[in-house]
């Protein structure tokens, strides 16, 4: 049995919002940003935007010149978390499975429902209504056999509509696409992958699969066999479903943005105080991490580490966490947050006493670092996070904000 994988999204999805929510935005040139800051970072811009010279990752005050007529709306996070849950009433009766990609973007299987909703690109179609009617937003889909194939179909598309990559034709539909269209090439983080290609003169899938796979691999290293195989439509990656894996997630927004190295691991450091507080407070353990730099620019690195042994305490995670910064901070630019986040936790082991105290009780016997730190916890549960804290921490806030 084929698989039938649909890619379902709302294109531009924080501008979409504006526009349902103030109609005088939908005809004019519209872009994503703060407005209280003249180089304010573009996050988002309609395609009116785009067609005057407006892109993602342009500073506010460019933006402005190359297109006098825009309208800048400031981000709202809350919103956008809103009208993606809004989304789900929608998706979950169709789709056994479905993964989240991003706000406002799902992979659907759809695999196995055809005696009970009909083809896939019917039930796809029902779907794209049903949003449509119920939250005014218009959507587009592609669909496929793979998640490759249908979040291809989808990108050559504008809303409302629906393009159906049937079984055996998935190498005919990718020929002709630029290879930027390659879902591993988009954003900041193909930008090298991108110059290389360009450099080879390969513009087109067409002229990436007529190579060898022991002629890319020299060139690309890890990445030559992902193109060999993307470029002959191969993408056996699963939906993976929602919820599925607990995590634990802290931040830290830098007011202002922030490039100061010791300004930097000061909030590493308070991250890590609040995440191993919190994992203590659930009685868990982390094994893995997770780290996550924003850049003033709206590009984001992540890298993640497993610990050699799972612990709640910060003297022990903090080597593998500033190891990952490390790896994480490669540009001088200025930093917006950090976020670090705890998954593959589970309850700390317990090792019992085979002796008793006169009392009756076992003796409590824990290392120095770990008595100061749930002293520090019974302290900022009475009087707050920021009553107290370590000397590497303190300058994470303005002088004026420490505590006397």
């Amino acid at each position: 049995m084929d698989r039938q994988i649909v890619c379902l999204g709302i294109p531009r999805f924080e501008v979409a919002l504006a526009r349902l929510d103030d109609p005088t935005l939908r005809t004019r040139p519209v872009a994503v940003a703060s407005v209280h800051a003249s180089r304010a970072i573009i996050r988002e811009v309609s395609a009116e935007a785009e067609d005057a010279g407006v892109i993602p990752g342009l500073p506010a005050d460019r933006a402005r010149r190359r297109c006098p007529s825009l309208r800048l709306v400031p981000p709202n996070p809350s919103r956008v978390a809103r009208a993606h849950h809004a989304l789900l009433p929608s998706i979950t009766p169709v789709a056994p499975l479905w993964e989240s990609y991003k706000p406002g973007h799902f992979f659907l299987d759809l695999t196995g429902t055809t005696r009970l909703f009909g083809a896939a690109c019917d039930t796809t179609m029902r779907l794209e209504r049903d949003i449509s009617h119920r939250l005014g937003l218009q959507s587009v889909a592609g669909v496929g056999t793979n998640k490759l194939v249908a979040q291809m179909a989808s990108s050559v598309l504008t809303p409302p509509q629906l393009c159906d990559v049937r079984a055996g034709s998935e190498q005919d539909f990718l020929l002709p696409l630029p290879v930027s269209a390659l879902p591993g090439l988009r954003g900041p983080q193909g930008a090298t992958l991108r110059t290389t290609l360009t450099d080879l003169n390969l513009q087109t899938i067409a002229d990436l699969v007529d190579i060898e796979l022991k002629a890319l691999e020299p060139v690309f290293g890890r990445w030559g066999h992902r193109l060999y195989h993307w470029a002959r439509g191969i993408d056996s990656s699963p939906v993976f479903p929602s919820g599925t894996s607990p995590s634990l997630t802290c931040s830290h927004l830098f007011e202002p943005d922030a490039i100061d190295h010791a300004q930097l691991l000061a909030g590493l450091s308070t991250l890590i105080d609040t995440l191993c507080r919190d994992l203590r407070r659930q009685h868990h353990v982390g094994n893995r991490l997770t780290l996550t730099v924003c850049y003033s620019d709206q590009q984001t690195v992540s890298r993640s580490c497993s610990l050699a042994t799972p612990t709640h305490w910060e003297v022990e995670m903090f080597a593998s966490i500033r190891s990952l910064f490390r790896r994480c901070f490669q540009r001088r630019v200025r930093v917006r947050s950090l976020t670090i986040r705890s998954n593959s936790f589970r309850p700390p082991p317990e090792q019992l006493s085979l002796f008793t105290t006169e009392d009756g009780h076992e003796p409590q016997r824990q290392a120095r670092p770990h008595r100061l730190a749930l002293t520090l916890d019974g302290i900022r549960a009475r009087f707050g996070m920021k009553s107290i804290w370590l000397g590497r921490s303190h300058a994470a806030f303005p002088s004026d904000r420490i505590c006397q």
